[in-house]
């Protein structure tokens, strides 16, 4: 994301367009992010345990809100994500916690 910033924001405002896309992105997410809480449970004792619940609480709730908001409120949405600054922190959030699962998952 970080190396394709222009081709990723520019993509983002066409997939408002197509909104057959976003009813089954959000129905995606919402599947994915019920089974990791099926599979790990709603929080757990650990950090990993806790850091993969909120992923799944977080799909969970992003496929409830593209089933719910209208356009223009995605339209709006976009619009914050593509500010340099929130992008980019989006971006190393992303990196930041790869790289924690990562070393967590390989390292056990």
């Amino acid at each position: 994301m970080s190396v394709r910033k222009h081709a990723f924001t520019e993509l983002m405002p066409k997939l408002v367009e197509n909104q057959p896309f976003i009813f089954f992105a959000g129905i995606i997410r919402i599947i994915i992010g019920l089974a990791v809480l099926v599979g790990n449970g709603p929080w757990g004792s650990t950090a990993i345990q806790n850091v993969v619940a909120l992923i799944g609480w977080i799909s969970l709730l992003r496929g409830i809100v593209m089933l719910l908001v209208t356009t223009e409120q995605q339209r709006r949405l976009i619009e914050f994500w593509r500010k340099d600054t929130t992008f980019y922190i989006a971006v190393a959030l992303m990196l930041v916690l790869g790289g924690y699962l990562a070393r967590a998952g390989f390292a056990a």
